[in-house]
């Protein structure tokens, strides 16, 4: 099993080993350009759900705040 795809890939002539070495090398780029628009993404969405987490934050304490204003003292 192992060393088997180098075996293969010896086989070939030099015409086959050339196109499968673009193809290679077609699927790194692909793969490289889809791993950086997926790693934007992500931090691109940690950071809207940080803001809104925070907003929330605010808003539920501003809240809680103006309730216990409201309520008469004991």
């Amino acid at each position: 099993m192992r060393g088997e795809i180098s075996n293969e890939y010896q086989k070939l002539n030099s015409e086959d080993q050339k196109a499968f070495r673009r193809w290679l090398w077609a699927n790194a780029v692909v793969g490289a350009i889809l791993l950086t628009g997926l790693i934007a993404l992500a931090s691109n969405f940690s950071g809207a759900e940080s803001a809104a987490t925070a907003e929330n934050a605010t808003i539920h304490t501003q809240a809680k705040l103006s309730q216990e204003r409201a309520l008469p003292s004991r």
